[in-house]
């Protein structure tokens, strides 16, 4: 990965998982700017925004996918009909081992699925690694 700083669009309502997002970030040394929205509202007005408002493009957007009042396959779909974003990266961030939500959301377009690991270790690892291969290959 190159030093420039990767843009990430974060969609997570859990602060505690906002802050364990930025330290896998961090840990992996990921220079990194941070867009956060935590409703699937703000996220679906900000991803049909960009190219219209002129903001930097995000190189990988992290999507949870069990978001309140909402539904995350939404923040996919909306992702995937914007030209402007078609070469972001997109994951879906979750504690779900169902196979049925990782089928949705690579069918709505998600590149990765990624298993949020309750142990704290695993988590930094696991998800900070995906993560940095995600950006490694944008």
């Amino acid at each position: 990965m190159s030093h420039d700083k990767a843009h990430i669009l974060l969609i997570e309502d859990n602060p505690g998982d906002v802050e364990l997002i930025q330290e896998c970030l961090r840990m992996h040394e990921i220079p990194y700017e941070l867009t956060h929205c935590d409703t699937v509202e703000s996220a679906l007005r900000i991803v049909k925004a960009y190219g219209s408002d002129g903001k930097k493009i995000p190189d990988l957007m992290l999507l949870d996918y069990n978001l309140p009042r909402g539904e995350a396959r939404s923040v996919l779909q909306a992702s995937s009909t914007n030209p402007a974003l078609a070469r972001m990266r997109k994951a879906v961030v979750t504690s779900s081992l169902a196979p049925k939500d990782k089928q949705e959301a690579l069918e709505f377009g998600a590149d990765a699925f990624i298993y949020k690991p309750a142990d704290l270790d695993c988590f930094l690892n696991d998800v900070g690694g995906s993560i940095a291969d995600l950006l490694e290959h944008k």
